[in-house]
């Protein structure tokens, strides 16, 4: 390490069960912290050195301790949002009704009502919902309501006559205004058609993004997540976070990308990120709490809205293939920009023809702009052609996963791309592959922040209900070591900062959660509900349970 410490320990935790997550996947008894930072771990012998007369003593009890947890995908704005809007995840479609109605109720005529986590596929009809459903609750308000995955949007006719859509406006490149046989809208937008009514909904001003993101701040410390990698946010709002920061009120680590809002086209991407790379990158601003060193895009849309782009039809849709956002050539052009001005490339890729261009494109750009550590990341990468899987590690790509999602799209996947699943969800393929890295995250507000109902389903292959009881393709699990790489050192890797975060070693910052049972050995049952005692992040107690 860089970084010099001095010898002598201003606190002492001892008497743990401490998975390090080092190397070796080392269990301590006790470590110590100076300032921010891990001072020495071993045995309780071993940390007596380090001790004086004046060094704090903690006695864990026993209990476990794990690295702070690092969510690896997620939206920081989104997650405190959830917390003021309508939150319709797992809600009946008579539920969510009555919450629009509710909310119509107590809302001035013309104001707008917002929500999000909506999924057809778990209504007893599964099929898209209807504008005539919402007037029918909401005559005087309009209602503009995300799916759980945030790549459809279910509207009323106020909301579809503010945003400017009617039968008669042509479907944008990368996402469609889903109609009935007879061409009249249904009331559902996917992807690009999207942007229609992100121009119309009023804009956030800067207080709310400060309240916004610290109520996720503190949804983030109740699950033991001590850093977090925001996926996508321009520079308002990064600026907001860096005021919290200074201001000590921003405590949570943020591993920022840069994405242009809404749903642009592919000129508006290339005109705004110019201006973005002209900032330049930033990196471990106001103490480890901000960095932006990523470029994010979105290549296609989401299984779950068969906007997911596919090589080949959808079973369950004849003649569609999904919305591919890019072409090559224009993939092509943002990814070599951001390479010259030393950003790290996300990109969003469900479908697996999303994924091979993704693939195709960063292997041109390095093969023509080799040298540098550049760690390009496929944010998802879900649905793989399996010829295509090797390629993730002989490049050098990081395939990032959100096991839940698994979880989540049991209930559909296979009736959307039948024996294709061959190279979905395909976790123990890319590590038998050789890719040894593999970020895990929530997608939060996608899916609840919690971490480890999201590690329960990497290990078990099940729903938080337990099904299938023997795991849906249970050969693609996680072991538990895989699983809390993936939420830790996996993570810091991702974002450049191993030598930094992700594990409990001498030097590190004194990020770590003690939790409420063993994750290593509970049965596996448990694991999704293990629950957070403290979290600490550089040596400060952050949350403590009630």
């Amino acid at each position: 390490m860089s970084y010099t410490l001095a010898e002598t320990a201003d606190t002492l935790y001892r008497n743990g069960r401490i998975y390090t997550v080092d190397g070796d996947f080392t269990i301590a008894q006790a470590f110590c912290v100076r300032d921010d930072r891990f001072l020495a771990v071993g045995t309780e012998e071993e940390m007596a050195v380090y001790c004086t007369p004046q060094t704090k003593t903690v006695d864990l009890q026993g209990m476990n301790v794990l690295p702070g947890l690092i969510d690896s995908h997620l939206h920081v704005i989104g997650t405190g949002e959830v917390q003021k809007r309508l939150y319709l995840m797992l809600k009946t479609k008579d539920e969510i009704l009555s919450m629009v109605q509710e909310a119509a109720q107590n809302s001035n005529p013309g104001e707008w009502i917002i929500g999000q986590g909506w999924d057809q596929s778990k209504w007893a009809v599964p099929e898209f919902p209807s504008m005539e459903d919402l007037d029918s609750v909401s005559p005087n308000n309009p209602v503009y309501l995300r799916r759980a995955c945030g790549h459809a949007s279910w509207a009323n006719s106020l909301a579809f006559e503010a945003a400017g859509v009617d039968a008669n406006t042509e479907d944008p490149v990368g996402g469609e205004v889903l109609r009935r046989d007879n061409g009249d809208i249904l009331g559902v937008v996917t992807d690009a058609a999207q942007s229609f009514f992100n121009s119309a909904i009023p804009p956030m001003n800067l207080e709310q993004l400060e309240e916004l993101s610290l109520l996720a701040q503190g949804e983030f410390f109740r699950n033991g997540l001590t850093s977090v990698h925001d996926m996508g946010a321009d520079p308002v709002v990064i600026g907001v976070w860096e005021k919290l920061a200074s201001e000590d009120k921003l405590q949570v680590r943020i591993y920022s990308t840069l994405r242009v809002p809404g749903r642009p086209t592919a000129d508006e991407i290339i005109e705004t990120m110019r201006t973005y790379f002209s900032q330049g990158i930033k990196i471990g601003l106001y103490n480890n709490r901000v960095t932006a060193r990523a470029f994010k895009l979105s290549s296609d849309g989401s299984l779950g809205a068969r906007s997911a782009w596919m090589l080949e039809e959808y079973s369950d849709r004849p003649g569609h293939c999904g919305n591919g956002k890019l072409t090559d050539e224009e993939l092509y052009t943002i990814t070599r920009e951001a390479r010259k001005a030393g950003y790290q490339m996300v990109v969003h890729c469900i479908g697996d023809a999303s994924n091979r261009q993704c693939i195709d494109i960063y292997e041109r750009v390095l093969s023509e702009m080799p040298g540098c550590d550049h760690r390009y990341r496929i944010e998802h990468a879900q649905i793989v052609e399996p010829s295509d899987i090797p390629r993730f590690a002989q490049l050098g790509i990081i395939p990032t996963f959100q096991s839940i999602h698994m979880a989540t799209d049991r209930n559909f996947a296979e009736d959307r791309i039948g024996d294709r699943m061959k190279g979905a969800y395909a976790w123990r393929t890319f590590i038998e592959a050789g890719s040894t890295i593999l970020p895990n995250g929530t997608d939060s507000p996608v899916e609840p922040a919690p971490a480890f109902p999201c590690m329960y389903s990497a290990v078990s292959r099940k729903d938080l209900n337990g099904l299938p009881e023997n795991g849906w393709y249970a050969e693609e699990a996680l072991t538990r070591e895989e699983a809390l790489r993936s939420y830790t050192i996996w993570g810091a890797f991702a974002a450049f900062e191993e030598e930094l975060k992700g594990s409990i070693e001498r030097g590190k910052l004194a990020d770590f959660i003690v939790i409420d049972r063993d994750f290593m050995s509970c049965p596996e049952d448990e694991i999704k509900d293990i629950t957070v005692l403290k979290t600490i992040v550089g040596g400060q107690v952050v949350y403590e349970k009630p």
